[in-house]
This record gives structure tokens, sequence and C-alpha cells, in this order.
């Protein structure tokens, strides 16, 4: 038996097909099926252009698409011998901006996308994670507004800030916004502790071993209960190996596929297309279902974000559970609220370090529009994953921008070889609702997955 099913409330839509055989998923194949195009209207642009277009990739992960991108083209100043000098106040508001995004993103996500899909396999009522009226849903919505105000305070805006430029950032934050920044945070931490944890963020940054489970309460506590009454400890479970691509004051970066290994190798990142539609439609066969490219290294699929970053950045408590649970959806799901709670505490910490005496920027000595032919790559950790922006200019303009985002990593389709990351991951589920809690534990992006 096969079915096709809509799966919205991820960023976009996609289109899972499942192939089913004694009740459960045989197969699976995930279809993106929304043309989008950035790649192709960058071409021909000027360099300084990407500072637009590519944060308006994605309506979540914009200040990581910015960040990217920004270091993209500072890589093409190093690439020629004219490394810019950037401020230690300027890497500064460009790491916290991207740490509030992700903390905002891991906020709606928990509770707008994947919690109450878990709810609705024991009740059909939410109650107070109803949707629009609940209480905790609207508590959940007011403390992701908040927290995502003080990326306001340095960004100007959000979702789409173009602050970050070539040589630094243009924002000047005085004292008082930086305590504005802090408080807004504030607003997070404390809905964390109260609602989310049921323990204080100190206390809760303690925990080392799969045991402190029971000393959650909350949602958490919930959403634990819950997942082990229907088993999400034991599904969506894929090939066990992890890669996280960039490197800040919190991650490191490495893979894990027997063993863990810190240096990366980007020559073997490699994109296939054998499954993806062509904007050239004489290309199109029976076999390309789905706008989304693969991505693999060495010749391995691995999957990228929060559980990825923890177990190799050795955070003591998702390593203990995944010892226990391996990738299972639970440790999955759980891995992106546990990053949350060092995030919101790492960012506080940032904030007291800027000087807000030192420089924003420092203009570069050479444009841009002025290099005839030079390359440049650099990668972020975004909310869902590891994000790497490859960009080639030619006459001082562009002539290819690459992008592989998170997504592709996971929701990429399957090569020659081996099955997609969350592909396999769905394959066992026991129903189509199981199933669909499986996908969206990889928290999924449409409009990414297809920029």
């Amino acid at each position: 038996m096969k079915t096709i099913d809509l799966v919205e409330r991820i960023e976009g839509e996609a289109k899972l097909h499942c192939t089913w055989e004694n009740e459960k998923v045989k197969d699976a194949r995930i279809d993106f099926l929304n043309f989008r195009g950035f790649e192709y209207i960058l071409e021909g642009k000027s360099p300084l252009d990407a500072l637009v277009y590519t944060p308006r990739i994605c309506g979540i992960c914009g200040q990581a698409h910015l960040k990217a991108c920004v270091e993209a083209l500072e890589n093409i100043y190093e690439n020629i011998n004219e490394k810019l000098q950037i401020t230690q106040k300027a890497k500064l508001l460009r790491e916290i901006g991207l740490n509030i995004e992700i903390i905002d993103s891991h906020i709606k996500w928990f509770y707008m996308f994947i919690l109450p899909d878990i709810i609705k396999l024991n009740s059909n009522d939410l109650g107070i994670y109803t949707p629009l009226k609940g209480t905790r849903w609207m508590e959940a919505q007011k403390s992701a507004s908040e927290t995502i105000k003080a990326l306001a305070v340095i960004g100007g805006q959000w979702p789409h800030t173009s602050y970050m430029i070539p040589g630094g950032v243009m924002s000047d934050p005085t004292k008082l916004d930086l305590i504005m920044m802090q408080n807004y945070l504030q607003t997070a931490i404390s809905f964390f502790e109260n609602s989310i944890s049921g323990v204080s963020l100190e206390n809760y940054l303690a925990f080392d071993s799969v045991d402190n489970l029971e000393n959650l309460n909350g949602d958490l506590r919930y959403f634990k209960d819950l997942s082990f009454k229907y088993s999400l400890e034991k599904y969506g479970k894929s090939y066990d190996r992890f890669i996280t691509l960039a490197e800040s004051t919190l991650f490191k970066s490495g893979k894990i596929k027997q063993r863990l290994v810190h240096k990366l190798d980007f020559s073997k990142i490699v994109e296939d297309n054998s499954s993806t539609f062509s904007i050239n439609k004489e290309e199109n066969n029976t076999k390309k279902h789905t706008w989304s490219k693969s991505v693999s290294y060495d010749e391995h699929f691995f999957e990228t974000g929060p559980l990825a970053r923890a177990i190799i950045s050795n955070r003591k408590f998702i390593k203990d559970i995944h010892k226990s649970f391996e990738d299972s959806s639970f440790t999955r799901i759980l891995s992106r609220i546990d990053e949350m709670a060092h995030l919101l505490f790492e960012t506080n910490n940032l904030i007291s370090q800027i000087d807000i005496l030192e420089l924003s920027y420092i203009k570069p000595k050479i444009s841009l529009k002025d290099i005839v032919d030079a390359k440049g790559m650099s990668v972020v950790e975004a909310c869902r994953g590891s994000l790497l922006h490859n960009i080639t200019i030619e006459k001082g303009l562009i002539k290819s921008y690459d992008v592989i985002t998170p997504t592709v990593w996971n929701l990429g389709p399957q090569n020659k070889t081996q099955k997609g990351i969350a592909q396999k991951a769905i394959i066992g589920s026991p129903n189509i609702e199981i199933a669909k809690i499986v996908l969206r534990s990889f928290d999924v992006c449409s409009v990414c997955t297809t920029h």
C-alpha cells in the first residue's frame, strides 16, 4: 500500500510518500515541489547585492544566511591576500545576532511545529497548547517575540536584516542598548525556567546524565512522558552519523562516523542532483521528483543540527541520552531544546563582553567591484544545522553562488548508494502520525531546501 500526505507547518510544505508493509513504513520519499531560484537570481549581480538577497532565502534563519554571505565575501579578500581586520566587537555582535535567531526559532519550533503533533497522539484536546488561544502557546509566542526584539536592537529590523557587511557591522549599540538586549533575553530565560524545564537555568546546565530526565518538570517532562508512552525513543533512527561544519564560542566543528574527527576537508562535500528537477525541462525524467539536492561528505550522508552539535561539542547530558536512545526522534527533539538553554546562557555572557568603545567597522581598502576573479566560501551554524555559502566572482560580478542548507543535508533525497537521512529515519514508523513527527524532528524548512 502507498500513501501520499501533504506535510505543512514546516516552514513551507512537502509531500511525504510512504510505502507500507506489515503496518510499518517500508520505504519513504520526501518531495519539495516549490522552485525558488535564489542561486540563479544572484548570477550577474554585484557581490554586495548578495547581502540583501540571501537573508531573504528564509524568514526564520535570515541571520544565518547573512552571516554566511558576509563571511564568504570576506573570504574573497583573504584569498587575494587582502585579509580584512574584523574587530572583536563586530565578531561578537554577529554571533549574538545569530544566537538570538536560533533561540527564537527553537521556541517557535517546539511549541508550534512539533509538540502539538506529539500531544495529538494522546488527545485531540490540546488544552493550553492550542494554537492562537492556549495560554502556554501564547506564552511561548510572547517569549519568542521578546527574544527577537534583542536582535532588532542591533540589526535594525527582523527578519531579513542586512547590518553585517565586509569589514564588520553597521551597528554601534550603547550601554543602554546592551542592557535592553539582556532584559529581552531574560524573558526567554524565565520562560525556560518556569515553563519549559521547571528548574533553574543553572541547575539545568549542570545535568550530565540520562538520570537527570527525572529532574525535568514543566513542558519537557510532559514531552518526555508522551515520548516514552508512544516510543519516540525507538523511532526516527537514521545512520547515527553527525557533522558540524562551523565553530562558535559554543559549538565545535567536526564529524562522527565511527569516531570523532575535528578536522574537516571541505573538498569532500559533494552535491548530487540525480533526483533533482532541472530548470531545463529537457533534462527532467521520471527519476527526478524534487527541487532538493542531496549532499554528502566523503560519499556518506551525515545528520547536521542541534543533535550533531551536542555530540561533537561533548555536551554530557545529550551525549548520555544519545548513548541510551541513539539518534531517535526523542533524542533529536530534546537536543534542540537543550541547545536553547546553552545559547541563552552563552549569549547573555557574550553581550557582557562587548566593548562599546571599540570600532564596529573597518572599511576594506579594496572594493569588491574592483576584484576581477576570486572565490570565497564560509560555513555557519544555523538553527537547523550547518550552512555553507560558496561564491565565485568574475569581473567584479557574481558568476555563481552555491548554497548548501542544513535541510539539504538532512532532508535531501537518496543517491545511487544510500537513502537520505530523514528518509531512512522515517522507515519503520508504525503509522503516518509517527512518520510525520519523525520528519518534523529535523525542523524541516522547505524554503531553505528549495532555495
